[in-house]
């Protein structure tokens, strides 16, 4: 059939009137895509060809000036199909030699016309065959000498005709060392294999696969290609071996039979594949050894490959799992919350837990990282999943829940109790004080110096008492007792502690450097310095004390100071104040309860910092702390505050 828009331009070389006449009514009757001229004559069809182009020629064998075989010395890349009244084998033999495409006996009642659409058709897909392989070869003969792959012209002899200059590279030879030798022998083979079958061992081997490769070519018609031979070569006078890839085609070249072979050094390539080999088989066994579960499935979502601790991990064996729906191997309601997640159509990785039914229906936690897989139009082929067994990380989790949530019971039994005991021991403290009180204002006549004394030093024991069991019960709430972690810019809450501490007028502090923006509980960190800064201030002993904060940013850190001029802290005592009660001042000449550095220690600890002091007796301390600087920013503004009171 012919395409509506296709149109062939057609010349008809016919000098029988009636014949001509019978074509033009074939082709109007038939509404046939033709543009056809006729000539009546060669003379005439050499003219017309001259100036015009045709899709076709069809000629009459026997013309008056000449005959079909003049038509077709005259036409070059036109499909020619020979009409002939005669019969004549010797005629038709003689067109096809020429170059005829086809030949259509003339009959009596001219039938022959209703076999011309056909064979037009034929013709012109021929040509366009002939066209795309000449394309071809004129390619190849462009890029022969070229290209860096060896390309050889063998004739119908299988005598080598051309090499190229990679052929010459590849065996170290000349031309005259090639051309006109055999294939083998020009290559200077001695010895090959392919597909299994080792050739002899000389140069003029019957059983050359080279030389069966042309010659299997040149008698089918037929192009063979990536024919990959393993040949000893005779290079530089050592044998060599080397892979070479192999593949050719036929060709007619002024009338002959010839074979355009390439011969690819591939060598290196199969050293590399050998290599990638090795690589291969270490990463199939660490697939097949791999301590998680690794499975394939295809676009249906059925399994086809896995690796052996899958069969593990499933309870089942090869034949349970191949083929086997993905599907199957989760719980149903398991299975609809992998389905919403919609992997496949996201086209993305992803990461779950989930849990997955073994063969004996014991249901285990798992962990699968799923990549789907795609082809180059982007539609998914298939997915890869990596399986990791949780159940026993699940079962370490409910059990810390558990230990957290009685840790979280004990906790809150603990701040329970502490609050009742403080309650219950504040309240007989206050009756005491109260006691005390009225005892020194009823008996205040009856009582003698040494009893006032006795009941001075009784309310005063019940003061320090009232203030450890406050210590005890802040101390037991540092860590427990959670509040908002917030932005806390310490340039500003600084001023704001040195107001709630009132340091007398004799002592000044000051705030040396600029200050960080921390990320902490307000409460704590005030905590921190009101403490530091009361310390410096009730234990200070020089008429003009001085007080000093500072930061400076120390390996991730923020180490800040707290220094001061007061009486300094022996060596032996640095460990000994930051424990719980314990103060270098005697119990009833000191309203320290032991309990304040313990507390900064817990929550710079908390923190993930460290508390330490320097000290000279008589020069003064300095206590320094650190806090990660993860979780802080250094505030904008620098200042320097100065405050004295």
């Amino acid at each position: 059939m012919v395409a509506e828009d296709t149109r062939y331009r057609v010349l008809l070389v016919e000098d029988n009137k009636l014949d001509q006449m019978a074509f033009t009514r074939f082709v109007n009757s038939r509404k046939l895509p033709y543009d056809y001229i006729v000539a009546g004559s060669v003379s005439e069809a050499q003219h017309i060809l001259g100036s015009a182009q045709f899709d076709i020629v069809i000629s009459d064998y026997s013309l008056g000036d000449g005959t079909a075989l003049n038509i077709l010395e005259s036409v070059k890349n036109v499909p020619v199909i020979v009409i002939t009244g005669a019969g004549d084998e010797e005629v038709v033999t003689s067109a096809w030699k020429a170059g005829a495409h086809d030949y259509l006996p003339k009959d009596l009642e001219r039938n022959y016309l209703k076999a011309i659409p056909r064979t037009i058709e034929n013709a012109i897909k021929h040509k366009n065959m002939e066209e795309a392989l000449d394309r071809k070869q004129k390619n190849l003969e462009a890029i022969f000498d070229a290209t860096p792959v060896g390309m050889l012209l063998a004739d119908e002899n299988m005598n080598i005709t051309h090499v190229n200059h990679a052929i010459r590279q590849m065996v170290r030879r000349g031309d005259p060392e090639i051309v006109d030798q055999q294939i083998g022998n020009a290559l200077g083979c001695v010895n090959c294999m392919c597909g299994g079958r080792q050739c002899g061992h000389g140069p003029a081997c019957a059983a050359c696969v080279f030389r069966g490769t042309v010659k299997g070519v040149l008698d089918s018609g037929q192009s063979v290609h990536d024919v990959e031979i393993h040949s000893t070569f005779g290079i530089d006078g050592k044998e060599t071996p080397l892979w070479v890839r192999m593949s050719a085609e036929p060709v007619i070249i002024d009338g002959h039979r010839y074979v355009v072979a390439a011969v690819d050094d591939i060598t290196e390539r199969r050293k590399a594949e050998q290599k990638l080999q090795l690589v291969e088989d270490r990463y199939r066994t660490i697939f097949e050894n791999s301590a998680v579960a690794i499975t394939m499935a295809d676009e249906q979502e059925r399994l086809i490959s896995w690796n052996r601790f899958t069969e593990t991990l499933l309870g089942m064996s090869r034949e349970d799992l191949y083929l086997r729906p993905v599907e199957s191997l989760y719980t149903v309601e398991e299975w609809k919350r992998i389905r919403a997640c919609n992997v496949r159509q996201k086209g993305m990785q992803h990461h779950l837990e989930t849990r997955m039914t073994r063969k004996d229906g014991r249901v285990i936690d798992v962990d699968i990282s799923l990549s789907v897989l795609k082809n180059s139009g982007g539609k998914a082929t298939g997915s890869i999943g990596v399986i990791r067994d949780i159940s026993e990380r699940k079962q370490a989790e409910l059990k810390q829940a558990k230990l957290l949530k009685e840790v979280e019971n004990v906790n809150q039994e603990l701040n329970d109790f502490a609050s009742i005991v403080s309650h219950d021991l504040k309240a007989p403290l206050r009756g005491v004080k109260t006691l005390a009180n009225w005892i020194l204002t009823d008996y205040s006549d009856k009582l003698d110096e040494n009893g006032t004394e006795q009941i001075n030093l009784l309310s005063s024991q019940v003061d320090w008492m009232y203030q450890l069991i406050d210590g005890v019960l802040e101390y037991s709430r540092v860590g427990r007792v959670k509040e908002e972690k917030v932005w806390v810019n310490l340039n500003e809450l600084i001023p704001k502690i040195v107001e709630m501490v009132s340091p007398p007028e004799n002592i000044a502090i000051t705030v040396k450097s600029d200050l960080p923006v921390v990320m902490c509980e307000q409460t704590r960190i005030t905590q921190v310095f009101q403490n530091l800064l009361s310390n410096a201030i009730k234990y200070m002993n020089k008429p003009q004390g001085r007080v000093e904060v500072g930061c400076v940013e120390q390996e991730g850190f923020w180490k800040f100071s707290v220094a001061d001029n007061g009486p300094g802290i022996d060596e032996k005592y640095f460990d000994k104040i930051f424990k719980i009660f314990q103060t270098l001042s005697p119990r009833d000449k000191s309203e320290s309860t032991g309990v304040g550095l313990t507390i900064i220690k817990k929550i710079v600890e908390l923190y993930g910092g460290r508390i330490w002091l320097e000290s000279k007796v008589g020069e003064g301390s300095t206590f320094f702390f650190t806090l990660p600087k993860q979780e802080t920013l250094m505030s904008e503004p620098k200042l320097e505050v100065q405050m004295a009171c």
